[in-house]
């Protein structure tokens, strides 16, 4: 399966000189074997185990990353910690484009239980719901996080306010970085802090669409976080929130976000192409004869987590045909089975291609 990526880089801490890192003079040498004669490896390995102590860990060009840790079975594993608004952003992408071909899928498997509406009764169309939502917490969870880091440490915002009793009187309340990011609105840092830091020149009025659909994504967040009890609203509450989330074009806001970040500071959020997976099982059906339920009995002796039926488009089978159409219907029997985990359908130039997924369990 095709996906793009956002390159996520590691969390710098600082930069020495490479001849530093790379010095393994008598220097050197005397000052590790001092300090580890005042805190011995066994003493520092169970300090990283109670988390105790901080890994930093560097490479050639002097660059030194945090480093995050973990045990697993007594092991420590550790792995240089990833910049999490880069993480955050990759997270909503991968399942905005998941999204995506859940909706091409849905043209396959939804039956005509209303009059020209199409009824999607499979546990897929949950997970499109799921990962829509998903994908809004963490497109909002990159903006924010990407406003605390950008404002710097020793930054003072001066916020007026008048009162209420008397207009003509203002009280100005100085924040530092700490006050702005747990008392200042997520609107605020953006219309009003933003451009005020220092070396940034950032237009609200250019930028009013993105900005516009960024509080969008405010908005909508705040909607599924705080979700209503039953009351005589609810319905109308939870339309609006889903109205949003299944309707909308979701890459937009994906876009805004990453030009918002990007004008901030230039490339801070990079795609990848990936090239396509080959570690699938592949199974052609090339001939009409050969399209009927046999094909599953395969995909379901095959070991395998990944599984690509790719069928060609003889003459007359298109994605209307009513052939095709009770053929791929299996796929949701399968589903209720527990035969298999996740599937995807899409139309290429001269075939079609099913994409199904496994669980460890589903393969033994």
């Amino acid at each position: 399966m095709d996906l793009k990526k956002t390159r996520i880089e590691g969390m710098k801490i600082f930069k020495v000189s490479p001849e530093v890192m790379n010095n393994e003079s008598e220097e050197t040498k005397k000052i590790v074997k001092q300090a580890l004669k005042e805190k011995p490896l066994k003493i520092w390995e169970r300090e990283i185990k109670q988390h105790k102590s901080n890994l930093l860990v560097s490479n050639e060009d002097g660059d030194v990353f945090q480093a995050t840790t973990f045990v697993h079975k007594k092991k420590i594993f550790a792995g240089v910690a990833p910049n999490l608004i880069q993480a955050y952003f990759d997270m909503a992408y991968e399942q905005i484009q998941w999204t995506d071909k859940y909706a091409d899928t849905f043209h396959y498997v939804a039956s005509e239980k209303f009059d020209r509406i199409k009824f999607i009764d499979t546990p897929i169309f949950n997970r499109f719901i799921q990962y829509r939502i998903s994908s809004i917490i963490f497109l909002h969870l990159s903006v924010e996080a990407f406003i605390n880091y950008i404002i710097p440490d020793d930054f003072i915002y001066s916020k007026s306010e008048t009162s209420n009793s008397n207009k003509f009187q203002e009280q100005i309340t100085k924040l530092n970085k700490e006050n702005i990011e747990r008392w200042i609105s997520f609107k605020e840092k953006i219309e009003e802090i933003i451009p005020d830091l220092p070396n940034t020149t950032f237009d609200i009025k250019k930028n009013s669409d993105i900005i516009g659909r960024i509080l969008e994504i405010e908005n909508i967040r705040n909607e599924i976080i705080h979700l209503k009890s039953k009351d005589s609203n609810s319905n109308m509450h939870y339309k609006k929130v889903f109205d949003f989330v299944a309707s909308n074009d979701l890459s937009k806001y994906l876009y805004s976000v990453k030009k918002f970040i990007n004008i901030l500071q230039s490339d801070f959020i990079k795609i990848d192409k990936i090239k396509e997976d080959n570690d699938t099982k592949k199974i052609y059906v090339e001939k009409a004869e050969n399209l009927h339920i046999g094909v599953y009995f395969e995909v379901i002796k095959q070991k395998e987590k990944r599984i690509t039926i790719f069928i060609d488009k003889w003459k007359g089978l298109t994605k209307e045909s009513e052939y095709l159409k009770v053929v791929l219907s299996y796929l949701k029997l399968m589903e209720d089975m527990n035969l298999i985990m996740d599937y995807l359908v899409s139309e290429e130039k001269n075939k079609f291609k099913i994409e199904i997924f496994k669980t460890d369990e589903q393969i033994k």
